[in-house]
């Protein structure tokens, strides 16, 4: 009877301890809220990685980013540093 009630235990709090704070796929958001997303992220093929790809960034994001704040972002949205 022990074994069995810390097997749930252990069960249920591995169940519990999942991913929280998802975005929600069904109401992504408004507009804004979808372009900051996308300028924080920034999906659009990046030129300097590879070969320009022409007609692959929209007007509104054809100057991405620089890299200093693109990895700052990163840092501080896992929580590193500071």
């Amino acid at each position: 009877m022990r074994l069995l009630m810390i097997a749930f235990t252990i069960l249920a709090v591995s169940a519990s301890a999942g991913c929280g704070m998802t975005r929600n796929i069904f109401y992504p958001g408004s507009i804004e809220q979808q372009q900051r997303f996308a300028t924080l992220h920034d999906p659009y093929p990046d030129n300097v990685a590879g070969p320009e790809v022409v007609g692959g960034r929209p007007l509104s994001f054809a100057n991405p980013q620089p890299e200093p704040v693109r990895s700052d972002y990163a840092r501080n949205y896992f929580m590193f540093g500071r």
